[in-house]
């Protein structure tokens, strides 16, 4: 049998069993006023994205080991919060770990100057993924649009191995087989969104270090703008940015405005799935990416506000 069809087998026999040991052991999401569901519903369902990247590990002869043992790392980190909240100093020095691990992975590619840079994108980004999981498919749906968005890009670029985007990617699809529903079966929980957000930006990383382009960071813009404007929006209005809240355009749409989960999580997907469309296929040009990639973010960052603005105001 293939790879693919083996890895395929133990990813889908292992999220069963794992909704066997959660269901026992009670892993599980209680709803409270941040939530945007009402019933008891499995946590950590997620666990088979890493699953997935240590399976990639073991049959790729040991590829990526820094990067392998930060997954390892923020995943062992994530489920254990995922059981009993970890006090936030110690989540955060851990999840610095895992991204200096993942770090070890660059050097000696890139300059000691960027390393702070890195160091900011991994950070920031793993958190505002998880920020975003929030509603039943978001993760799985954005996720699939991104990591086919690697894929096509390096079957021409040949940035990175392969394998370490299908794996992932069959996972995300066993998952959203669990969790894209009306009553999902099962959330990711931190060690899910943690883990994928991780791996996501390992390979944007890769990327942008091979093509020397740094207008692939607009594949992820969707989830990157959302998170830097309400974050800025809340820390106008005074609030804390580090407290739960309901203040995402995904969570206005799908608690206030009664969208359903789906329909919220298909339209983000959809959007990025535009983005990365037009950055791929016309916006890196040698003549006028810059230029092009600008007046992307530019109409991204007005529609978004208008949208929210909108929305919010039929609100209030």
């Amino acid at each position: 049998m293939s790879l693919y069809l083996i890895s395929t087998i133990v990813i889908i026999l292992s999220m069963l069993a794992y909704l066997k040991i959660a269901k026992a052991y009670n892993i599980v999401d209680k709803p409270n006023h941040r939530s945007s569901h009402d019933v008891v519903t499995i946590r950590g369902g997620g666990i088979v994205f890493p699953i997935s990247i240590l399976l990639f590990f073991l049959t790729s002869g040991f590829s990526y080991p820094f990067f392998s043992l930060g997954i390892i790392l923020i995943s062992v980190v994530s489920f254990i919060d995922d059981i009993k909240p970890l006090k936030a100093v110690l989540r955060l020095f851990l999840h610095l770990i895992s991204a200096l691990l993942v770090i070890a992975e660059f050097i000696p590619e890139v300059s000691v100057l960027v390393i702070p840079i890195i160091l900011f994108i991994l950070l920031g980004g793993v958190n505002a993924y998880n920020f975003m999981d929030g509603i039943n498919g978001i993760t799985s749906t954005y996720s699939l649009v991104i990591l086919l968005s690697f894929l096509y890009l390096n079957q021409s670029l040949s940035f990175i191995d392969n394998d370490i985007i299908v794996l992932p990617l069959i996972s995300v699809i066993v998952f959203s087989f669990f969790n894209f529903r009306k009553k999902a079966l099962c959330f990711s929980g931190d060690v899910g969104s943690l883990s994928i957000a991780l791996l996501i930006l390992f390979i944007l990383i890769k990327l942008i270090v091979f093509t020397q382009q740094p207008l692939y960071g607009l594949l992820l813009m969707v989830y990157a703008m959302d998170t830097a404007l309400t974050m800025f929006k809340r820390k106008m209005n005074g609030e804390n940015i580090l407290k739960p809240h309901r203040s995402h355009l995904y969570q206005i749409l799908a608690n206030e405005k009664g969208f359903s989960h789906l329909k919220v999580s298909v339209i983000y997907g959809i959007s990025q799935l535009i983005i990365n469309y037009l950055v791929i296929f016309h916006i890196i040009k040698p003549n006028n990416s810059y230029f092009w990639g600008l007046a992307l973010i530019a109409f991204t960052l007005v529609s978004y506000v208008f949208i929210k603005n909108k929305n919010e105001r039929t609100i209030n």
